[in-house]
């Protein structure tokens, strides 16, 4: 088992509706194929009951998503989130369900994965489901994070992870509001709209900056902790079926 590329790290309520979820950190042993982020542990946070493709159908990935609009509609029609549920969250939630995955529960295990790694929190799902100490855990002796966050609004229950996120907004009358709150921002603009606000960098990591950089080797996106200053915006992108739903909300 010591040969896994993952670790369960987080068995437990959601701090969002108090359902059962995990939390699995993949990336251990292997590197990272995903192409934006570079070579970063990977961080998934799914429904501990239900796989994450049924739990979009159900309406349960609230418990992990919260009220996220990319969600969809709650069976898994409209959504607009770029994640593919069906690759990589599926894979880790079946290899989950084979005890592919040691449970690294303490904070010296948690810790040690973390240790002089680059940590993408909540690769899927919302770090706000997650207790706020699993993260300071995993984080501690890391040399560098991204995060995310669409859970900013609910104040002061999440005002906490400013310091490790990114609040996730979806227009500029969003990015003010989060950012008259202390959040740096990460902005998704839609196809139609203007790709940039005063403060706000493109991504470098995206298409339209020419991906010149990967995240692992920005980690602009890490909250208010080191004490950068300005946002990040990026055009919205995502598979054919995600980018027919995003143009018709452009529409």
């Amino acid at each position: 088992m010591n040969s896994s590329n993952g670790r369960v790290i987080y068995r437990g309520p959601s701090m969002l509706d108090g359902s059962p979820i995990v939390v699995v950190a993949v990336g251990l042993k292997i590197t990272s194929k995903n192409r934006k982020t570079g070579n970063m542990i990977q961080t998934h946070i799914l429904r501990a009951d239900i796989t994450p493709t049924d739990a979009i159908k159900t309406g349960n990935d609230a418990s992990i998503c919260g009220d996220c609009k990319h969600r969809g509609d709650g069976t898994g029609k409209g959504r607009t989130c770029y994640v593919n549920v069906g690759q990589g969250p599926l894979v880790v939630y079946k290899t989950l369900m084979r005890g592919g995955y040691p449970d690294a529960l303490t904070n010296f295990e948690r810790r040690a994965i973390g240790r002089a790694r680059l940590v993408r929190i909540g690769t899927y799902g919302d770090p706000a489901a997650v207790p706020l100490t699993v993260w300071h855990d995993l984080l501690a002796d890391a040399v560098g994070h991204t995060g995310y966050t669409h859970q900013w609004k609910q104040f002061p229950d999440v005002a906490a992870l400013r310091s490790i996120c990114m609040a996730s907004v979806d227009n500029i009358e969003e990015a003010a509001l989060a950012q008259s709150h202390g959040w740096r921002t990460f902005r998704v603009a839609l196809p139609s709209h203007v790709a940039r606000i005063k403060g706000e960098a493109i991504c470098p990591a995206s298409e339209e900056a020419g991906k010149k950089m990967t995240c692992d080797a920005c980690t602009a996106c890490n909250g208010t902790a080191t004490n950068r200053h300005g946002s990040i915006v990026i055009q919205a992108h995502g598979g054919t079926a995600v980018m027919s739903n995003i143009k018709k909300l452009a529409a």
